[in-house]
């Protein structure tokens, strides 16, 4: 037992579990290639697919993993992108048919730290067990033109998102302080910092191409990375997830939930693989993260924005090491609302659970 919340197992939706709703597609289907960013395929939500029918099927799976009912949750955390995240949880609740207390936030690439804060402080407060949601669709904010290394690439927001970012959904447990002996949750915070630069930005593009290949009608508000944006955003953010992990360890020394031992590992925000060496270079430099692993998940998830680290960490949390100290560090776009001035940041740090309490039902 511990005196922290604590996560228990990760899951994450695939195309299998739901095949009605996301689709794997390769460079070939998407005549998009994001293999330099270490992107190799991604799932795609189907034309019909809502958030919402994503963040049921989380729930349903969730319940199913830990053999517990909907009624047994005391709460419910979703943290999408999507502007109209409110009426996706409303929509959610609706179709649940349950009453417990539920929030939505929208922190875009920083939402899972940002949710984690939120599900801890229910989930203490209420002593429940809360479901935390990252249901993600961010396809329809891309545009899928094949770029052609023309001024038009920037115009119409083509090239740089199309190559990294997918749809996903991934959700995780967290159960109150006593209640179990899991993944205990030492540190989560979310913030922002400013970006005088400017590095994401939103494009409104005429007649953008989905990823199915269809031309959208009127106008489409892309993510957008003009110049060398992009190239400047994956020099920056190695940088500010160090100093977020740095952060993290901070406060759990201060808290005495630590004392002061290296971090193991580090579960980040996978936006962009070209990072990993340069999380890699800047942790070598502290005394604290010099033999922590990077993990590396893009390359069958891609940039799911708020679903990239509980999408990473359904991939590892059987491979890590138990009682070791992970960081899960974020920056990203800035959210509420991907404003333009602000990248958002953040970081959950837990001490990793046994694999029979924290890597079973």
């Amino acid at each position: 037992m511990t005196g922290n919340p604590s996560f228990q197992r990760f899951v994450s939706l695939t195309e299998r579990d739901v095949p009605m709703l996301l689709a794997r597609m390769s460079k070939d289907d998407l005549g998009i290639d994001g293999e330099r960013y270490g992107v190799v395929s991604r799932l795609i939500a189907r034309p019909n697919a809502t958030v919402p029918d994503l963040a049921v099927a989380l729930i349903n799976k969730l319940c199913l993993v830990h053999s517990i009912a909907r009624a047994d949750l005391g709460g419910i955390v979703l943290s999408s992108r999507s502007f109209e995240v409110e009426e996706h949880l409303a929509e959610t609740m609706r179709r649940l048919e349950v009453s417990c207390e539920a929030s939505a936030i929208e922190r875009a690439c920083s939402g899972f730290p940002a949710a984690t804060e939120l599900a801890v402080e229910m989930s203490t407060r209420l002593e429940e067990r809360v479901a935390l949601l990252t249901p993600e669709i961010i396809s329809r904010n891309i545009n899928w033109e094949p770029p052609n290394d023309t001024p038009a690439d920037q115009h119409r927001a083509r090239a740089q998102a199309s190559k990294l970012f997918a749809d996903g959904a991934a959700a995780v447990l967290v159960h109150p302080p006593g209640e179990t002996s899991g993944h205990e949750i030492l540190d989560a915070w979310h913030g922002e910092v400013r970006d005088e630069h400017a590095l994401i930005q939103k494009s409104e593009v005429p007649e953008a191409l989905d990823p199915w290949g269809e031309v959208q009608a009127g106008t489409t508000t892309c993510i957008s990375m003009p110049g060398r944006r992009g190239w400047q955003l994956m020099r920056t953010a190695p940088e500010l997830m160090t100093q977020a992990a740095h952060k993290s360890l901070t406060n759990a020394l201060r808290r005495g939930d630590i004392e002061g031992e290296p971090l193991a590992g580090v579960v980040h925000h996978q936006a962009n693989g070209l990072m990993v060496p340069r999380i890699e270079k800047h942790l070598a430099e502290t005394d604290w993260g010099q033999n922590a692993k990077v993990w590396n998940c893009i390359a069958t998830h891609g940039n799911t924005v708020s679903a990239t680290i509980p999408l990473a960490m359904a991939d590892v949390q059987d491979k890590l090491e138990p009682g070791s100290l992970v960081a899960m560090p974020s920056v990203g776009a800035g959210g509420p609302g991907y404003r333009p001035d602000v990248l958002s940041t953040g970081c959950v740090l837990i001490r990793v659970g046994r694999p029979e309490t924290a890597g079973q039902a």
